[in-house]
């Protein structure tokens, strides 16, 4: 056999096995493009997945940053309150009695009042009516420390036991204590309340209780007062006046009108 005959028919044997090899080429090129997608849309999806986890933590973010800033203001808030809570009832009594006068008629009776309101026509001061009920002209003095003051009673309200005093012009000092027409809330039970006076003359005292009961038409308290302290005011701690004074049953059960009342017919109200 020549080699000829033992090579030549070689190169088409050949021809199949490249064939295959082609084959086999293309086939490892498809799977190479379709990983490559499949990469590609898992990486899609990562990223997808990773902007989801973002924006969850960015709105987490918000929320958290928002209650902390609920949270400083709450604390605030709270701080100011126990810096009022330890200042105590001074601040707001040294307030007070620059608008708290004792209240005399010609007859000798007297009592205590304080500057509810004020306008174009004057001053206005709320008293007890029993305190001025005796009064044989319709004039009352007033004093305080730094001076006294001719008022004119105005008006009064027997069932309610309340009075209205007026005075020209603007004792200095003398803040209202009701400038609002609109009435405060009433106090609750054990409500601390600040009463202001002048029991047996003695003017400028001050006293504290808590309440005891509260119903339209009166409040009664544990707060000593005493003969001189009716037609005074009544504060709660917030230093807004709740009522007047107008009676007392002993052992330190005494009665306020509350504020409110005195719309029935002394003041127009809101």
């Amino acid at each position: 056999m020549s080699i000829e005959d033992e090579y030549g028919s070689r190169p088409s044997r050949l021809i199949p096995v490249l064939g295959a090899l082609a084959a086999c080429l293309g086939l490892a090129a498809l799977a190479l493009a379709v990983l490559a997608y499949g990469s590609s849309r898992q990486r899609a999806a990562e990223v997808r997945d990773l902007r989801g986890q973002v924006s969850g933590l960015e709105q987490r973010m918000s929320t958290l940053s928002n209650r902390n800033s609920a949270l400083a203001t709450r604390v605030k808030q709270t701080d100011r309150q126990l810096k009022r809570k330890d200042a105590g009832i001074a601040p707001l009594a040294a307030r007070v009695l620059k608008s708290v006068f004792t209240v005399k008629t010609d007859e000798g009776w007297f009592g205590a009042g304080f500057v509810a309101w004020s306008d174009d026509t004057g001053t206005y001061l709320l008293t007890a009516n029993h305190v001025v009920a005796h009064a044989t002209d319709p004039h009352v003095t007033l004093a305080r420390k730094g001076g006294t003051w001719d008022g004119s009673i105005v008006e009064t309200d027997k069932a309610n036991d309340i009075a209205l005093v007026r005075i020209q012009g603007r004792p200095a000092n003398a803040a209202a204590l009701w400038n609002s027409n609109v009435p405060p809330p009433a106090p609750r039970a054990g409500d601390e309340l600040l009463l202001v006076g002048s029991p047996f003359g003695l003017e400028g005292t001050v006293t504290t209780g808590i309440v005891s009961r509260v119903t339209k038409k009166a409040i009664q308290t544990d707060a000593a007062a005493n003969p001189g302290n009716s037609g005074g005011p009544a504060l709660d701690k917030q230093g807004r006046i709740v009522g007047v004074l107008v009676s007392g049953a002993g052992e330190n059960i005494n009665f306020v009108v509350p504020i409110a009342r005195a719309c029935v017919k002394l003041r127009r109200c809101g």
